[in-house]
């Protein structure tokens, strides 16, 4: 192991530029770099932020605890669902550093052996294809993994996917998109299909949302983007809120992001799911963890109860 708290094969990539964001869509074509080829498998990375395995860590960390906690109960019957997989590895940008995404690095965990399915869903067919290779390569795989192309955004498509897993099973599906584009109803979809389910979800209200959200309250001609907000949080009402166009109008990012995310966990409430709980990543994006049994908030706690950079923690949410 490496300078993180879990092994994730990092290794320096020379072919990685360190290009500036103005830079890097000239130099990606489907989400993937075309600069630089992985120097472990000579397979395609995509390019991230450097806080990137701080994301990796909880969910890992988390899988273990879970799959350790319930392999009993469940056995037989457990399985990972993880939507926006990318290629399975990645490199770090701003250190030309290469290391396992969350594919991979769950797919490597010792708690994937206690999985009886897992499916990686990504909307790109070529970056399925990458990761498919990748696991191809190791040497432990569940009986039953896959990868699937489904878009989030098409119900139908997502929920034949779904549709494969046994109702009775106990499923833990991390979300994982880079805006806040997933709409409220695919989750609504997923905690019906599968009953029995924890989610852990990528907020992204450091980057996305804090771009926008005071423009798509004051700006009439940012209908798209209202659409979109209004779609993730599952509150097609959410811009017409006479406090939220208030705050919009100061100009008071912090305030319409805690609006944003208190009405995104409303609708998780509306679900059933009363147990969350949310982790910072830097201030780019957050990890909520939702369940409906108060036992996967007590394991979140616990996942979390060390920082990926070995200190402890309190809760802060």
């Amino acid at each position: 192991m490496g300078k993180y708290r879990i092994d994730l094969r990092e290794v320096p990539n020379e072919q990685c530029r360190r290009c500036s964001s103005a830079e890097r869509k000239s130099f990606q074509q489907e989400d993937l770099c075309q600069e630089a080829l992985s120097v472990v498998d000579g397979l395609p990375v995509r390019c991230v932020g450097e806080w990137a395995h701080e994301k990796i860590y909880r969910l890992v960390q988390y899988l273990g605890i879970f799959a350790q906690g319930m392999k009993n109960k469940w056995a037989n019957k457990l399985n990972y669902i993880e939507i926006c997989s990318g290629p399975g590895r990645c490199i770090l940008r701003e250190r030309a550093e290469e290391i396992d995404g969350t594919a991979l690095a769950v797919a490597r965990s010792p708690a994937f052996s206690s999985l009886a399915n897992a499916i990686f869903v990504d909307y790109n067919a070529k970056t399925l294809q990458v990761l498919e290779n990748r696991f191809t390569s190791l040497s432990s795989r569940v009986p039953k993994v896959r990868t699937a192309a489904g878009d989030f955004t098409d119900q139908r498509q997502l929920g034949a996917i779904l549709g494969e897993l046994p109702a009775d099973n106990l499923n833990l599906v991390f979300i994982d998109p880079t805006e806040c584009n997933l709409p409220f109803e695919t989750v609504r979809l997923i905690a019906t299909m599968l009953r029995n389910v924890d989610f852990i979800i990528n907020i992204a209200v450091g980057t996305d949302a804090n771009r926008n959200l005071v423009r798509a309250f004051i700006d009439p001609t940012y209908d798209r983007a209202r659409l979109k907000y209004a779609d993730f949080i599952g509150n097609p009402s959410f811009f017409e809120d006479a406090a939220g166009l208030h705050l919009a109008k100061r100009g008071d990012n912090a305030g319409l992001r805690e609006k944003f995310s208190a009405t995104y966990e409303e609708s998780l409430r509306d679900l059933g799911f009363t147990h969350m709980d949310k982790r910072l990543v830097r201030n780019y994006y957050y990890l909520l963890f939702a369940s409906r049994h108060p036992r996967g908030l007590d394991f979140w706690r616990k996942a979390n109860s060390i920082e990926p950079d070995g200190q402890r923690t309190f809760d802060l949410f």
